[in-house]
């Protein structure tokens, strides 16, 4: 809940503080008068000891230096929690940057081993993980954001600068996280729908999977056309083998090749390029491919640096109530 709205009413306090100060004093004063004033002591009762009180009265100066120091110390203490600051020289505006929306597929699929890494066996997902890692690493300046997908799609990542909270989410994915089969069409469609929140920017589509075929509510050429007509390139990276055979394990799965001349279409029809995963020159030229895009003038706001003052605020509000501290000591020593 944002309260900032009370701190202009903190200034209201010391007034306050002030009459409730003059209220009490005053019914004090008349208490008093009452007490020395009325003889018979009717319904006045004094403990035993209260003549031992000190009877010096304090004289009035002191009363309204004592008044206005606290008022002060309140009156800075205030102003110290508004935080002022003060504005140095304009910080340099931030540089063009890409959107760059990774749909990224998370289907049952991903658990096959159709690849060998240093002499091991590797998962679809294992691959697909370095990869996306390997993204997020060479993209640094642009605006990140990732969709994962099976039969449903799901924003992970929204559009951001930090590249690192995209790394740390790849660390989420899994296999079966958003179903078992790829709705392509579906996912195109959610980055989309993102993409239409901020129409004056131009974003990349860049799709992972290794489906042969799409299950879901849109086609997927009907949802690349769409991409097409809003002037956004649609690159594909296939995820798996494109033969009909395969060496790893399929742990009991249906396995069936990854359509790669699906993927094509989808991105000729955006005007994008289709890859492999697994060949490295080909990962080179999709990054390549994707910093030559255009690129999108950073959200602007006038920056500046900043210099706090609250510290001299405090400074300038206790300093008085020590040096009063130190004067009372020293006259009542």
């Amino acid at each position: 809940m944002n309260i900032d709205w009370l701190t202009t009413y903190l200034a209201l306090i010391p007034v306050v503080l002030w009459l409730a100060s003059t209220t009490l004093s005053q019914r004090t004063n008349r208490s008093l008068s009452e007490v020395e004033g009325n003889n018979t002591g009717k319904g006045v009762f004094l403990h035993p000891l209260a003549h031992l009180l000190p009877t010096t009265k304090i004289p009035q100066w002191q009363r309204h230096l004592q008044r206005a120091i606290f008022l002060w110390l309140w009156l800075c203490l205030t102003l110290a929690i508004a935080q002022p600051v003060q504005r140095g020289a304009k910080l340099p505006d931030l540089p063009p940057e890409r959107d760059i929306l990774l749909l990224v597929d998370v289907s049952i699929s991903m658990t096959l081993t159709d690849y060998t890494l240093g002499g091991q066996k590797r998962s679809r997902m294992e691959v697909l993980k370095t990869l996306l890692h390997d993204f997020a690493n060479r993209l640094q300046g642009e605006r990140l954001g990732m969709i994962v997908f099976a039969e449903n799609p799901y924003l992970l990542v929204p559009l951001t600068r930090d590249p690192t909270l995209v790394q740390r989410q790849l660390q989420r994915l899994t296999p079966t996280l958003a179903g078992r089969v790829s709705a392509v069409g579906d996912a195109i469609t959610l980055a989309l729908k993102e993409a239409s929140k901020q129409p004056q920017r131009k974003p990349i589509f860049v799709l992972f999977t290794d489906a042969d075929e799409s299950i879901g509510r849109v086609d997927p050429e009907a949802a690349a056309a769409l991409a097409a007509a809003s002037n956004i390139p649609l690159y594909t990276i296939a995820i798996g083998s494109t033969a009909a055979t395969m060496t790893g394990g399929t742990g009991g799965l249906a396995y069936q090749p990854v359509n790669l001349a699906l993927l094509q279409t989808l991105s000729e029809r955006t005007g994008a390029k289709t890859y492999q995963a697994g060949d490295t020159q080909a990962v080179e030229q999709a990054l390549a491919d994707i910093t030559r895009q255009h690129q999108n003038a950073a959200e602007q706001t006038q920056r500046y640096e900043q210099q706090p003052l609250y510290h001299w605020l405090l400074l300038a509000g206790l300093l008085p109530l020590m040096l009063w501290q130190l004067w009372q000591r020293r006259a009542n020593a």
